[in-house]
């Protein structure tokens, strides 16, 4: 059969819309890779859907509303130095210490990968903190944003638990010592606290087990929790947005809004480099600390956590031995779980602090509180 039709060459078998007519070579040849990945993906496509979310033009422009997005830097920051870490890192007790050594003077700018990691440690639980404060004094926790407070309580919670358990990881003295502190005090406990305990140490005392288990929580468990509940914390910000501000006259502000990107997005990669520099100066002002090596005989050695932890062993200090197991369960439960019940208690549409004195008073109590015996602790 003739392979034309009025005067137009068909064409020949094996070629379809494809390709290209004549040549035959295929189009992703002639439009180039990113044509070839974008048929295929639709990458270029989903990122001018997603740059063009809007958001209220007073959030885009609020330092306190770019802290969420400086957490998660921050949160980036702790991940890729810590995998950078653990290409090195020998999570056994005899030479866990000698691992971390070698990281510090011997592989190139392992001091500064190391000195991020650990100062940034501080950073995200302070910036976690202060993020759950702004969406506090905010009322950003009342209907129908339950599920992001709760998510951001519980990342508070999962910083805290890569502090301590990232605290024996070098198995120095100051490591050591401080958890077997916290070994202690979690056997005080009633009820389970022997339990509890006995899971932490994985034996009587601290070891092998009790290091390869704080590992496997520091870099598969707590991560992988983090992960979750920051994918719900933004499906959550996604799906109900932002809060409306308030005015000094309860009214809500403005609903102008704007692209996020590249505005917000472009605050807080200001302050994302702001941190980083910071951390870097700090790493190469100070190296993050390293004492001798853990010391199971050095009984006289006298442990401090954390400068996040220190409000609690500064509280316990202070408590008469009778009440000590009460006040391990009491103080932290309160707070926890007061935080967690807060959207469930405040209900009213009243969203100024000064207008609702009762939970302002209670948390601007906690907040003095955990400042002024972390001072007194310091």
């Amino acid at each position: 059969m003739n392979n034309t039709l009025e005067g137009t060459t068909q064409p020949p078998a094996g070629l379809d819309d494809h390709t290209i007519a004549g040549s035959g070579t295929p189009k992703a040849h002639r439009t180039g890779m990113g044509d070839w990945i974008e048929e295929r993906t639709g990458a270029a496509t989903a990122w001018r859907e997603v740059r063009a979310w809007p958001m209220p033009k007073y959030a885009a422009t609020n330092v306190l509303y770019a802290l969420g997005g400086l957490t998660l830097a921050s949160l980036l920051f702790q991940m890729l130095s810590g995998c950078l870490l653990a290409f090195y890192y020998d999570p056994s007790a005899a030479d866990a210490y000698n691992s971390v050594d070698y990281i510090m003077y011997q592989v190139p700018l392992g001091w500064l990968i190391r000195g991020v990691h650990h100062y940034n440690a501080g950073a995200v639980v302070l910036l976690v903190f202060a993020h759950t404060l702004r969406t506090f004094f905010y009322s950003t926790y009342k209907r129908p944003r339950e599920i992001t407070w709760l998510s951001g309580v519980f990342l508070l919670l999962v910083a805290l638990g890569f502090g301590f358990t990232g605290y024996l990881l070098p198995w120095d003295q100051k490591g050591y010592w401080a958890t077997v502190v916290s070994t202690q005090i979690a056997d005080k406990v009633p009820l389970v606290g022997e339990s509890i305990s006995h899971l932490m140490k994985g034996g009587p005392a601290l070891g092998q087990l009790t290091l390869t288990r704080f590992y496997v929580v520091h870099v598969a468990v707590l991560p992988v929790t983090i992960i979750l509940l920051i994918l719900v914390h933004l499906l959550q910000v996604r799906r109900h947005g932002i809060a409306p501000s308030v005015t000094k006259r309860g009214r809500a502000a403005g609903n102008r809004t704007v692209p996020w990107y590249p505005s917000w997005l472009g605050m807080v990669a200001l302050l994302a480099l702001g941190l980083l520099a910071i951390l870097v100066f700090l790493s190469w002002r100070t190296h993050a600390p390293l004492e001798y090596p853990a010391d199971p005989s050095s009984t006289d050695y006298n442990p401090r956590p954390e400068w996040y932890f220190l409000f609690l062993f500064q509280l316990l200090s202070y408590a008469p031995g009778a009440w000590e197991p009460y006040l391990i369960v009491l103080v932290p439960g309160i707070v926890i779980g007061s935080m967690i019940l807060l959207p469930f208690i405040d209900k009213g549409e009243e969203r100024r602090p000064w207008r609702k004195p009762i939970t302002t008073t209670i948390a601007v109590f906690y907040v003095a509180v955990i400042v002024i015996f972390t001072a007194i602790a310091w």
